[in-house]
């Protein structure tokens, strides 16, 4: 299966800057592995003004692929504790999907820096 992301938050995900994605619901299910491909890009006004330059970047080369540890409504995501989380201005509608992403050289974090990330995104979920 493929999960299509707009270019910034694919480089957001393959980069280890975000460890999420927000996607329409019932796109994948926890334990899915998907390959990860570009589709599109999103507005300047869509993505923080740190990620502006993000919205004209190509598509990174190489292989992508994840597997989706966690999903969950987009809206359980705190939206003042949870910005750090992600790429995006807002909170879009949907699900949030935590990703475990792997490149052609093995997984783009290192387990202690996904694990990390996990827990401060548990924190801004309430967990």
């Amino acid at each position: 299966m493929t999960l299509s992301l707009p270019v910034p938050d694919l480089l957001a995900v393959v980069t280890g800057e975000s460890i999420v994605a927000f996607v329409p619901r019932g796109a994948v299910e926890v334990g899915d592995e998907v390959r990860l491909a570009a589709a599109g890009s999103r507005t300047p006004g869509e993505v923080k003004p740190a990620y502006a330059g993000w919205v004209e970047r190509a598509a990174p080369d190489g292989a992508w692929w994840a597997a989706v540890e966690d999903v969950l409504a987009a809206s359980a995501l705190d939206p003042r504790e949870g910005a750090s989380r992600h790429v995006l201005a807002g909170i879009p509608d949907g699900d949030l999907l935590v990703l475990r992403v792997h490149g052609e050289d093995g997984p783009v974090l290192s387990d202690t820096a996904f694990a990390a990330r996990r827990r401060s995104l548990d924190g801004a979920l309430g967990r």
